[in-house]
């Protein structure tokens, strides 16, 4: 059986929002600090910037570009209409106006619209005055997290009225927020350990220390609110823990918790083992210490790629538990 372009494009339209989110929320509550330390590392984070921001605007370009894609797929299973006729028939702009989906896809393309034009004035604000730049670095978290977040609504929590539907819609929220702290950022933080290792400036390894730490925390608070937010979707779509054995939806969730609880594992490693030998190694020794941090991480997101695939698939898939209502 062929795979559903729906799904390819689900996982790339998830995974270029989350690098987009990632690497902003990176700059944002990582690397700042980084780069005030003294004396600069002025070769390190002249190429830092130039190979994040390089994928920083792919991924943006991914990101709209996929989610343009899937409004189309979409609109051919609703309309049942082959490639060029949701155009030419108007079921596209139908389904975008008329839709609950293509209500929340006007929001999200307006909000990754309002991101690029943030980020173009981040990129042209080197003269500007510090606060200013600062402002809209804030300005384009704020909109990352817009942009990254309002995916829930393409997801489960959409479905449903009232109350609960808010409280999964939240979850849903706060899961996605929490896979771009983490996951996402991963990409940067490989990228900042590979630069300060090759050019080993004075106090390189202190500084991938800190920004190790630094990014170590932020993960356990993206692990904790991944955990809870991650058992409130369950409690919603599961029917039950037997739903997770009788079910091919809980199967697949359930290689989905595994693969989460071993970057757990390889993350508890790193700063339980790799980041403090790193800050207390002597210089000739750092090098390897940052390198196996770096293969360390590369393992981490091909795991959460894996995930992000995994997810893909759930989203078109029935809910465990109006699966077990069917069984049973």
């Amino acid at each position: 059986m062929l795979i559903d372009p729906l799904i390819i494009v689900r996982d790339f339209h998830l995974a270029s929002t989350v690098i987009v989110a990632g690497i902003i929320f990176f700059d944002l509550f990582i690397v700042a600090p980084i780069w005030q330390m003294k004396p600069p590392f002025r070769a390190a984070q002249a190429s830092f910037r130039s190979s994040t921001g390089k994928i920083l605007w792919i991924s943006l370009a991914l990101s709209i570009a996929s989610a343009l894609a899937w409004l189309w797929l979409l609109s051919m299973r609703i309309g049942h209409k082959n490639f060029d006729n949701v155009i030419t028939d108007g079921t596209v702009w139908l389904v975008l106006s008329q839709t609950q989906f293509g209500l929340a896809w006007q929001m999200r393309l307006l909000f990754g619209a309002l991101l690029a034009a943030g980020l173009w004035l981040c990129r042209n604000a080197g003269t500007a005055r510090r606060r200013t730049a600062r402002g809209l670095t804030i300005l384009s978290g704020l909109l990352a997290s817009a942009y990254l977040g309002s995916l829930a609504f393409a997801g489960h929590g959409a479905e449903g009225v009232g109350f609960w539907q808010n409280i999964h819609l939240t979850a849903d929220f706060l899961h996605l927020i929490a896979t771009g702290l983490w996951l996402g950022a991963l990409i940067p933080l490989v990228l900042l350990l590979v630069y300060l290792s090759r050019f080993q400036e004075d106090g390189w390894a202190l500084a991938a220390a800190r920004a190790g730490s630094r990014f170590s925390s932020l993960g356990i608070l993206a692990v904790g609110v991944l955990l809870v937010s991650g058992t409130v979707n369950a409690a919603f779509l599961l029917g039950g823990t037997y739903s997770l054995i009788d079910t091919s939806y809980g199967r697949l969730l359930l290689l989905k918790v595994v693969l989460v609880a071993a970057m757990v594992s390889l993350a508890s490693v790193n700063r339980q083992y790799l980041l403090p030998r790193l800050s207390n190694s002597p210089a000739d020794e750092a090098s390897g210490t940052a390198q196996r941090l770096i293969r360390s991480a590369l393992v981490e997101i091909a795991l959460g790629l894996a995930i992000v695939c995994i997810v893909g698939l759930l989203g078109i898939m029935v809910p465990a538990n109006d699966m077990a209502a069917h069984m049973h």
